[in-house]
């Protein structure tokens, strides 16, 4: 039975980060292009891709062309992911500033919107800059195993789990499922709860990412929850 790490507090790197501060647990994800790769031994790069970690396969895979209605109306699941251009911009449809409850503390800072509640929890949305040494080609979730390996290489791949969030153009349209990989920790003792949910778009280069911090785990499904009905991740025009 695999034991995962606790670590309240992720990795420093030397390169720009954009730190989420979630009620007292530090949780970093490059903002910038990394100049570096995650681990020493490895050299990793666009043209160079890294090794594919824990069964997931580099090959790229060709799909067959599809109308955007079905790209849209279908849930986009890692191995579809080369139906995002390589010119589209993938974003958030952000409905949290209407939640009952929820009061926006920043909106699109460098990217970044960031919503806090009354039982201290804080929810954000974020959207990078290209990381193309962390990009696996033709391959979303090796890509995203990257990237949070950057972050912190004692997450390992097998700690992560696959999460779905609404890909649609607003929550309320919203047909179908997006996949991330996502990190948990339960509370303990001063350290929040929290969810980090990532996916680096090995077509665009560029990740999206839901954090969610709360001070006990209940109240962190409950506002989890509420990210997830409120908010959707825009498929590409």
């Amino acid at each position: 039975m695999l034991v995962r790490p606790f670590r309240p507090v992720l990795r420093l790197t030397s390169l720009a980060v954009l730190v989420l501060v979630l009620s007292g647990c530090r949780i970093e994800v490059p903002t910038g292009t990394p100049s570096a790769p995650p681990n020493a031994g490895t050299t990793t790069a666009a043209s160079e891709p890294p090794a594919s970690p824990s069964g997931s396969s580099a090959a790229k895979v060709e799909l067959p062309p599809l109308p955007r209605a079905e790209i849209v109306g279908n849930d986009l699941t890692f191995d579809r992911g080369a139906y995002v251009g390589d010119a589209s911009a993938v974003g958030f449809s952000d409905g949290m500033s209407r939640v009952p409850g929820w009061t926006q503390t920043k909106n699109l800072v460098n990217g970044e919107s960031v919503y806090t509640n009354a039982v201290g929890c804080t929810a954000a949305l974020r959207s990078t800059q290209p990381q193309d040494p962390l990009v696996v080609a033709g391959d979303d979730r090796a890509s995203t195993e990257e990237l949070f390996r950057f972050i912190d290489p004692s997450i390992l791949p097998e700690y992560l789990t696959v999460s779905s969030w609404l890909w649609g153009a607003s929550p309320d349209d919203s047909k179908a499922s997006i996949e991330f990989l996502s990190y948990a920790q339960k509370a303990a003792g001063e350290s929040p709860a929290s969810l980090v949910s990532l996916r680096l778009f090995h077509t665009t280069r560029t990740a999206l990412a839901f954090t969610v911090s709360c001070p006990a785990d209940d109240a962190l499904k409950a506002a989890v929850a509420d990210v997830r009905a409120n908010t959707s991740v825009i498929p590409p025009r």
